[in-house]
Order: C-alpha cells, then structure tokens, then sequence
C-alpha cells in the first residue's frame, strides 16, 4: 500500500499485504500501557538501516537490514531490544504473538501464523518509518560494524543514546509535552488529544507551528514592517515519502 498519508493523517489502520497483517498506529494512550520508552525503542530497532552501521568503509551491499536486525535479536546483547520489539508489536498488531526463528519473525496472527523474513521485512519497515515519522532520524551514520553481534549490538546502543536524547529521555515524555501544549494552544480537552497518534500529533504540532509563523508574519506586514518575499506558506506539504 503506497498511498498511506490520508489513512496515517485519519489515524485508521494500514493492511501490509506483503507481509499479511495489518498495522495499528497506536494511540499516545495506548502507547502508554506500555511505556514511551520502550515503545520508541521497539519501533527504532524494527526501523534500522544499515547504512546507520557504515561509513563507507564497509561494503554492506550483500547485507540486509533484515540480516542486522536478527543479529541483534540473537545476541546476547540484544535482550533489552528484543523485549522492546515484543512489546511494540503487541500494539501495532493487536491479539497477536511474536516469536523468532533463526531466521524470521514468526506471528500469530488471526489464528494463523504469519512468516516476516527477508523478503517481506522491508515493506514493515517502509510503514513504520511513515507512520511514526521516522524517516528524518535514518540518516545518522556511525563506525561501521562487522559481523560479529556483539560489535552491532554496541552500535545499536549508541543509536539507543542518540535517539533517547532526542526524545527527552531525561526530562520525561516527550509526548506528554506535545499533547499538552496542542491542549493548550488549540483548546481541546486533553482526553481527546490523547487519542490521538504520533503521526497526528506530529503533523497538528508542525501545522500550527506554521500557522503561529504565517500569522505574526502577516501582522507585522500590515503593522508596516518591512518584509521581503512573499507570506509564509503555512499549508505546504509537510509530509515526504
């Protein structure tokens, strides 16, 4: 399914057809029956790329992310992840079980089982990284890593650090401060804003953000300030694939 933005903007959810389930965006409620934390963990694993491993100094060519991705969940070092991938897909597959082969993730799924390996793993992630607005965060690189699980668990302990940064991993959840400040700032109760999705509350905060821009804009040009070039555009597209 390639034409996903209106469905992610209208928080329903999305049939993967290559890999035969279907994917629940979940609330910022029901994120928290989880934890943000570890929430964001599974889906930052399940999202990797391996060109966050390389440098250029390494051909990854004959390696795919799904590859990486095993390594980590077979390694000794890899608990921690492999805990928080459970737990996320317990949302973004509700009243299924994952489980892992040597070389798959194996689902039960609509009282059947359901097989993500290396030819359909992508297509997971291509949804994920879309639905959660992960897109952005692929691009930081690191050392490259060998084969060994143990060097690729290390790299993947760092990518946990920077992405925890990011978030506000220290300073609380960072999503309970977005939906409190869109409460606020566009006067909706805040049970409702809670049911709202990461996407949504990405796409609500940008939105307005360009609009809060578009307005002082167009106030200060009628106040006779003297701006160059045209108005801010606050209904651009926001969203890229």
């Amino acid at each position: 399914m390639e034409d996903i933005d209106l469905a992610l903007f209208c928080g329903v959810d999305i049939p993967i057809p290559e890999c035969q389930i279907i994917l629940h965006p979940p609330s910022l409620k029901e994120i928290s029956m989880i934890g943000e934390k570890i929430f964001l963990r599974g889906i930052t694993i399940l999202s990797l790329d391996k060109e966050q491993f390389n440098e250029g100094k390494v051909d990854l060519s004959n390696t795919s992310n799904f590859k990486i991705f095993m390594t980590i969940m077979q390694s000794e070092e890899g608990k921690e992840q492999k805990k928080a991938v459970k737990e996320a897909f317990s949302l973004l597959v509700p009243n299924s079980k994952l489980s892992f082969t040597p070389r798959s993730l194996l689902l039960n799924y609509n009282s059947s089982n359901v097989i993500i390996d290396e030819s359909n793993f992508e297509f997971l992630q291509k949804v994920i990284k879309q639905a959660f607005c992960l897109e952005e965060k692929q691009s930081e690189k690191f050392n490259p890593a060998d084969k060994n699980a143990a060097r690729i668990a290390e790299r993947m302990k760092q990518t946990r650090k920077e992405v925890a940064r990011r978030k506000g991993d220290d300073v609380g959840s960072i999503y309970a401060r977005y939906a409190s400040a869109i409460s606020v700032g566009l006067h909706l109760p805040l049970n409702i804003v809670n049911a709202y999705t990461i996407y949504q509350i990405r796409d609500i905060l940008e939105r307005y953000s360009l609009w809060m821009d578009y307005d002082i804009d167009m106030k200060s040009r009628l106040a006779g300030a003297d701006i160059k070039g045209k108005p801010i555009n606050w209904m651009k597209n926001i969203h890229t694939n």
